[in-house]
């Protein structure tokens, strides 16, 4: 296998591309509400891009896990935690600001993703215990 694949399969370079993904995408949502869905032309592409690296990046971790290669700790409750400070965040600012202020379903969308992927690698994570127990 050539280095190139390995680093191409690497949970670390998943990893920072679904941190990277986060924060930019995170940003984009943020500006875009707060400049009335100007650019919502970009958020369904750009969401497709962040859920399927975020969704590599957990299927990569969960992967090495099973084969016994995991070995550090990068909870997704950190992913949560910040995506639903920013969706509770934009939709309290929908409410108060009202008008042309309103949350796109694809951010919503977003926000179930993770939820799922999270909710996903937890049950992976402790079925993956388990059997490491029995053993």
């Amino acid at each position: 296998m050539s280095d190139s694949s390995l680093v191409f399969r690497s949970e670390k370079l998943w990893r920072w591309l679904a941190n990277f993904w986060t924060v930019i995408f995170m940003i984009f949502i943020v500006g875009d509400f707060v400049l009335q869905n100007r650019f919502e032309f970009l958020t369904a592409p750009l969401s497709v891009i962040y859920t399927g690296i975020l969704g590599l990046y957990a299927a990569t971790k969960e992967f090495d896990r099973w084969y016994d290669m995991h070995e550090s700790r990068h909870p997704g409750e950190l992913f949560v935690i910040a995506w639903t400070v920013v969706v509770f965040g934009i939709i309290i600012a929908s409410v108060v600001l009202q008008d042309h202020y309103h949350v796109s379903s694809e951010t919503i969308a977003v926000y179930i993703m993770v939820l799922s992927i999270f909710a996903l690698t937890q049950k992976s994570k402790r079925l993956h215990a388990k059997k490491r127990r029995q053993k």
